[in-house]
């Protein structure tokens, strides 16, 4: 990295009031003054941020923009209140929705995860958590994007920076490649001491089939495999300097949890919850949401890679043994 490119951009950490810890947001002193993601909606958060911005010798005024990487409050909480004090908020379109957070949406997400959890045969106990998502976005005022960047755009006011867009972990994810100098800001794409979870979402037009995060997540990683950026930038945690190492082995857990899940299937036919249960033992009680979105994400690799076959029985999905699939010699 070029002592060039690292005037021009420039770390910020800040604190959340979720598990996975701060959250890194940068800035990019191109044309425009940018920050890239603000953190959530927290007196800390702000605190925080405008502390870092004085050490660079900035203030929250000059700050022109604001670019997305997705729509999670960690990341986009302090947008609606920036928006209002006159920055641009520049993203996916995909966030549009979560960003304006109208009461039409969050009734629509709410029937969505209540068919997932039906379907997936969740007791009824656990049904309270298909609200969860409003306490999660209570750390998020509304607005909206100005402007919607999509894959191979150049970032407005960043000479050198462009759009790559990486659904997964989020529909609304895109991350920012700086192909001169092989850095890459990668949001919650990557995260080096951590797999990104990848989480379930409505489709964005009623009716059609819901997305495949896991699926979405895997290409992906591919696709930045193919990029070969030389040094990543992550929402969480430390930069990643051996990125080809870190994909690879990400692929390698997720055929190898892929693996374990098609042997318990073949044992008997199961429900997602079923699966959810023996795949978390210790935590989905606790993280229903995530880990039912992850163990789903598995089932729709299996399916999709011709290992199992669902069917509905009465509410619930049953996933089973493909017939003629031998689970031995399935590698994943």
């Amino acid at each position: 990295m070029t002592v060039t490119m690292a005037n021009k951009l420039l770390p910020i950490t800040v604190p959340t009031p979720f598990k996975v810890g701060p959250v890194n947001c940068f800035l990019i002193k191109g044309e425009v003054i940018t920050l890239v993601d603000t953190g959530p909606r927290t007196a800390e958060a702000e605190e925080a941020l405008v502390s870092q911005l004085r050490e660079y010798g900035l203030s929250l005024e000059d700050v022109e923009q604001i670019v997305l990487t997705h729509h999670h409050p960690d990341h986009m909480g302090l947008a609606g209140q920036m928006s209002k004090a006159g920055k641009k908020v520049l993203g996916h379109w995909k966030n549009d929705r979560w960003l304006e957070m109208t009461d039409a949406f969050l009734e629509d997400h709410e029937s969505f995860m209540k068919i997932i959890y039906s379907e997936a045969g969740v007791p009824e106990e656990y049904l309270k958590h298909v609200n969860d998502v409003e306490g999660y976005l209570s750390f998020a005022d509304r607005t909206t994007c100005d402007v919607h960047l999509l894959d191979g755009d150049a970032v407005p006011g960043c000479s050198g920076w462009t759009v790559i867009e990486t659904p997964g972990h989020a529909q609304s994810h895109i991350s920012l490649y700086h192909e001169s100098s092989g850095i890459m800001i990668a949001g919650d794409h990557l995260i080096k001491n951590i797999s990104s979870n990848p989480i379930l979402e409505p489709p964005y037009v009623k009716g059609a089939d819901r997305p495949r995060p896991l699926l979405q997540q895997r290409d992906s990683y591919k696709k930045t495999l193919e990029i070969k950026p030389s040094f990543v930038y992550t929402g969480h945690g430390e930069p990643i300097d051996n990125i080809e190492d870190l994909i690879k082995e990400r692929l390698i857990q997720q055929e190898a949890r892929a693996k374990k899940v098609a042997m318990m299937i073949k044992e008997e036919p199961m429900t997602a919850f079923e699966v959810c249960q023996k795949l978390f033992p210790g935590i989905y009680k606790k993280e229903i949401g995530l880990t039912l979105s992850e163990t789903i994400g598995q089932l729709d690799y299996l399916e999709s890679e011709g290992v199992i076959a669902r069917k509905k029985q009465q509410e619930n999905i049953l996933y089973t043994q493909r017939l003629g699939e031998s689970y031995e010699e399935y590698e994943g």
